[in-house]
Parts: structure tokens; sequence; C-alpha cells
């Protein structure tokens, strides 16, 4: 059955369904979020263009498109499209010793598979990487970011792509540390790290005339604490300008840049380099997996959020991939490198009483003006401003608490976990993310041969001596041969209490003990209702098992669903199957055949 065409552009355009519903007072309440958000966006944009190896503008030129283009596709208001200090690290990664061509068609090739993945319902591959790989992918990221700021908070200057070749710089280069910017630096983490508190302080609300005047001081708390990176930012480029020496220059500037709007034009397909023409072929080559890595970032990130925000509303995964994508597609044009959604400023957002994705429209409308007007003035910002600013940015994206939780929970998890960490700082975070995938799946197999099993031993009054297993889940080729010779090894070994993982169940009680083998014991019922599927080669184990098992017993498959028994019909000759209820009658059937001398394993 088709889609009506008005559904499906209702479901690519949410805005189509609330700009009907949109009025005065949920125009102040975005209004109200855009501005805040710029506030937080301006700043953070120049330092994360900084961070992945650009001029200011850039970060500008990658804070507005996304802001429109959301707006009118995306589905959770909250969502703020622009730079984040994580992308900005591996465009970094992915582009360092270019030229920002290179930036801008990662931006328009991520933007692609990922609209992609999204029309195709690809948003499923995010789940095979789990939350571990992603909390230690994160943390070490930031890890990563904070240290690669050390050098512009310090004043140092010297060429490092990784965590270790960055300290590594910063150990044989600290002779050289500036004093003025470093003492600018420092000063600009303690008053951020201190304005960050305001937001969250509460004040004693009297009721007394007095209420009115501590709710507006509430409030300008609040908005000093979320608007402390463009503050501390205007306050260091006044000292910055006042301080600056044409000579001999205190502080290491910003310095010129390139004023005005970018103008629409095609992503690069070639560039130069020097008097070198490089093709298309070439910039693909060299961005290699960071075609794949970056959009794949991005995705998980930008679903996690709105996982986030979605405050029990049903989330669209599928239009959050496509709106992403179309916020990288045309972003490129307008000389973008690659963005998504950012945690930070989308809490801001919230905070700020945001109704709808319209929000997006007043922050970009904002990041324009400042394009149009205010880029001269962005001469006389300190690099050691920007890099507080992204570093005390990055510090909550360290997730301690998660090694608590995975001790309490599941302490394997903290294999991925840890080995991701590791592997990202040692290697750098687009190989550590690829080692913890790659740890994932080795776990992941490991589990499909180590499927749950309750294999019991049951001698009730109800049903004769027999052996019961039931499988849970699917059964497949990682477990076969386990499964097989661990079933098999039960018909061989008198002492049930040496077979691991076993619960004997003698008269339906559990002992830790061991129990004797009882004679007559050769019926081994296999319970099907938990088992949704089998593949070719534990089919083929499973023939194997009933030959050996029928020698001198019998296989019984109770409740083996219509698709479970064509399965096993075309391995087995004439299985033996039976209802749960019709068990107890079957069983004794079975020991009177066995007791007669009859072996094989065929419908009585």
């Amino acid at each position: 059955m088709l889609l009506e065409p008005r559904r499906i552009v209702g479901r690519v355009f949410p805005i189509l369904s609330w700009s009907r519903r949109y009025d005065v007072r949920t125009g102040i309440g975005d209004l109200i979020a855009g501005i805040t958000v710029a506030l937080t966006l301006i700043p953070q944009s120049i330092a994360y263009a900084s961070l992945a190896g650009f001029e200011p503008q850039y970060g500008l030129y990658a804070s507005f498109a996304g802001g429109f283009v959301y707006a009118v596709m995306g589905t959770c208001p909250q969502i703020n499209i622009g730079p984040t200090a994580l992308l900005s690290l591996l465009t970094f990664t992915y582009t360092n010793g270019t030229n920002s061509d290179y930036a801008v068609l990662l931006c328009f090739i991520g933007g692609i598979i990922q609209l992609f993945a999204g029309i195709v319902q690809l948003g499923f591959l995010v789940e095979f990487v789990s939350l571990p790989v992603v909390s230690g992918f994160t943390s070490a990221a930031a890890i990563t970011i904070a240290s690669s700021q050390i050098k512009g908070l310090l004043g140092l200057k010297f060429n490092a792509e990784t965590f270790i070749s960055t300290w590594r710089g910063v150990f044989y280069n600290i002779g050289r540390t500036r004093f003025e910017d470093t003492l600018l630096g420092l000063s600009c983490c303690i008053v951020l790290m201190g304005m960050k508190a305001l937001k969250d302080i509460r004040l004693k609300d009297p009721q007394d005339e007095k209420s009115g005047r501590i709710l507006v001081l509430q409030r300008s708390l609040w908005f000093a604490g979320v608007s402390r990176n463009a503050i501390i930012v205007v306050i260091a480029s006044v000292v910055a300008f006042f301080v600056h020496e044409d000579k001999d220059n205190p502080l290491i500037l910003t310095g010129n840049i390139t004023p005005g709007l970018p103008k629409p034009q095609l992503p690069p397909f070639y560039t130069m380099i020097g008097n070198t023409t490089v093709s298309a072929g070439e910039m693909f080559s060299h961005l290699g997996s960071g075609l794949l890595v970056v959009p794949l970032v991005g995705i998980i990130s930008n679903v996690a959020i709105a996982k986030a925000f979605s405050k029990g509303r049903t989330l669209d995964a599928t239009q959050e991939i496509v709106s992403l994508g179309a916020c990288n597609i045309i972003g490129a044009f307008f000389r973008s490198f690659p963005v998504n959604g950012s945690f930070t400023r989308s809490a801001v957002s919230d905070a700020s009483g945001v109704k709808t994705p319209a929000a997006g429209f007043y922050t970009g409308i904002i990041v324009l003006l400042t394009l149009g007007l205010l880029t001269p003035y962005f001469y006389f910002i300190p690099r050691a401003a920007l890099s507080a600013v992204i570093m005390c940015a990055v510090l909550h994206m360290v997730d301690i608490a998660i090694l608590k939780r995975l001790w309490q929970n599941n302490r394997l998890d903290l294999i991925p976990l840890l080995g991701t960490f590791v592997s990202c700082l040692a290697l750098g975070v687009e190989l550590g993310l690829g080692c913890g995938v790659a740890i994932d799946v080795l776990l992941l197999l490991y589990y499909q041969s180590r499927p749950r099993l309750d294999i019991k031993y049951v001698d009730e009054s109800n049903y004769p001596p027999h052996y019961s297993i039931q499988p849970i889940g699917g059964l497949h080729f990682a477990s076969a041969e386990r499964l097989r010779s661990k079933i098999v090894s039960l018909k061989h070994n008198n002492n049930l209490a040496t077979l691991s993982d076993l619960t004997v169940i003698p008269n339906g009680a559990v002992t830790n003990g061991a129990s004797e083998h009882r004679a007559g014991s050769n019926v081994l019922v296999v319970h099907c209702d938990a088992i949704c599927r089998l593949d070719y080669t534990f089919l083929q184990s499973i023939k194997m098992l009933v030959q050996e098992w029928s020698r001198n017993g019998r296989v019984v498959w109770c409740d083996a669903s219509p698709l479970i028994k064509e399965q096993l019909n075309t391995v087995i000759q004439e299985p033996l199957y039976c209802d749960r209820e019709q068990l107890g009658l079957f069983l004794i059937e079975i020991t009177m055949a066995t007791i007669t001398g009859t072996t094989s394993d065929t419908r009585l």
C-alpha cells in the first residue's frame, strides 16, 4: 500500500504541522530561546573553527544553515544544529594539512550518506554501537580536545594531532610558555566555571513585595550563566584591545579574518594546494574512513540528544537522520564543515522555554547579523580565551559515573568501555572507535556462543525421570558445537554437578551438590516455545545430537512453532513433537516403549 503524497510531505517537513498552531506566545518563547542559544553558539562556533583548524568565520558559516534547515525538517524543538567539539575534532583529524575545501566536501558527502541512511531505514545500524563504546569514545574525545587546547592556553606553538603527540609537544616546549596568555587563559577558565554555577543558584522566594525583584535577579543570574561564553570572549577581547601593541604583542590574537556573508556555491570537487590541482578522487582518498566515521558519529549524537529531550513523546529517529543529512548538504553550499546537534546548546534551549524548532530561525538570523556586522572586531579575540571556552565546554563530556553503573550492573561491559577509551587516546579517535566496535562484535559473538540454557534433571511425580532443556532466543552457528557437546555429556556423565551452568532438579528442588544419574533417564525434552530461529549450522549440529542420543534414548520437541518444526523436519526423520499439556502422557508412552526395547527416534 503506497503512502499518500500529503502524508509523506508532512512527515518530511514537520513545519507544515506545527506551524498551524503557531501563535504570538509560542513565537516569544522561541525568540527568547533563539537569542539565548545564539549567545552560546557564536563564541563556541568561533572556538570550534579553531579546533577544526580553520579561520573563525568558518565556525559561523557552519552555524546558520543548519538552524534554518532543521527548523523546517526537524522534530525536536530543543536541538540546535551547528559546530560541536566532537565533529570539529574529527574534521581536524581527517583534514589536517589540507585546506577548507576538504572539510566542505566532507560535510557534503557526509550529509548525503546520512540522508541515504535515513531514506532506506538504516538507522538500526546505530544500535550496533553500544552505549559503553559511545561513552568511552566521547570521554576520550573530550580529553583529547581539552589536551589539544593546552598549547593555546599556555601560548605555545607546535604541531600535534593526537593526545600523545600533544602532551609530548607540551613537555618539550613548556619552557616557551607565554605568561600573559597563560594568565588570561587560566583566568577565563576560572571565571567560566564560576559563571556556570550561576544558572543553578536558587534564591528564596518569600511571599512579600520583594518576590518580584528576586525573580528578576534569579533570571538575570541564569542568563549570565548561559551567556558566559559570549561574556568572557567580549571581556577578553576588550582587554586584548587595550593591551595590544603593534611591535610586541603581549597576547596571541585571532588576527584578520574574511568579513561578510559566504556566497552560495557548489561544494568543491577539486582544490588547489600550492600550485598543485587536487582532483575529487584524491580528495576522497585523503578523507578515507572519515567519509563514514564522521556521518556515523553525527547520527549517533543527534539521535541520542533527540531521545534525551523527547520527554516521553514518540521519536521519529528516521526523520532526525534525514534532517541532519539535509542540514549538512545545504550547509556545504555555504562553506560549512560537518555539524550536528549540541547537547549543551540543546539544554540551554530547553531551559529557555523553547516551544518549536522555529527557534533555529532566530538563532540563524543572529548568526547572519554577526557575520555581516561584527567580523572585523574578531581580530582582537585572544586565542587563550577561545581555548578556555573549548576546555570548559568539553569537560562535562567525560562520563565517570558510568563506571560505577557498569560495575554494579554488568562488569563485562567495562571491557568495550575501557578498550575504546584507551584505544582512542593511544591510536586516535577514529581508530579507537573502530577498535571499540570490534570489541563489541567479539563480545556479541561470545554471547551468541554462550546462549542462555535452562538445563534440568526432572524427577517429579507427574512425569517420568527425564532431562529438560529450554534454550532462549535464536540458536546460531557460534553456539552449535558447544551446546551439542554439553547436552551429549549429560548422557555419559554420572556426576551432574561437574557440568558448568547446570541446574539439577531432583523431585523439583534445586540442589548445589551432586545428584546420582537415574536409571532410565534417557529422554531429553527440548522446550522450543522460546526459540525464534535456527540457522543451518545449528540444524546440522542438532542432527548429530539426535543421532547420538537416539542410540539408547529419545529426543522430544515440546511446543515447537510451525517454523521450527519445518526447519527440524529438514534434518531429522520423524521427530517427536508434543504440546506441554500432553508432555506427561507422552513421556509415559516413551518410557513404556523403551522398556519393550523400542529405541529409535520415531513417532509412537
